[in-house]
């Protein structure tokens, strides 16, 4: 399935194949990750299969806590879920792209 090109308030960029998310202090890093999905596929988020079939979400959700994370570290943790590939960063960002896009 193509995802369409989408473009929202809480994404910072589009393509057709990926979505660049910022996500606010008080969001969780896992419910970032299912609203990126969302967006890029153009699915209800409630109907995305579960996240911990590809990562645990209490765990990631505990990198990117605000108090966790220091100054200038590189933290990124990538998975596949849903057919496409997550990139969440330290900055509180995360990235969607279709599995083995080469952009």
């Amino acid at each position: 399935m193509e995802p369409e090109s989408r473009f929202d308030a809480t994404a910072g960029s589009t393509s057709s194949n990926s979505v660049h998310h910022d996500f606010a202090g008080t969001q969780t890093a896992s419910l970032a990750v299912i609203k990126a999905v969302a967006a890029v596929s153009g699915a209800d988020p409630l109907e995305l299969p579960p996240l911990y079939d590809a990562v645990n979400p209490d765990a990631l959700n505990a990198l990117f806590e605000p108090h966790d994370r220091r100054d200038g570290s590189d933290l990124r943790v990538e998975f596949s879920y849903n057919g496409f590939d997550i990139v969440v960063r330290d900055g509180l960002q995360v990235t969607v792209r279709l599995e083995d896009d080469t952009e």
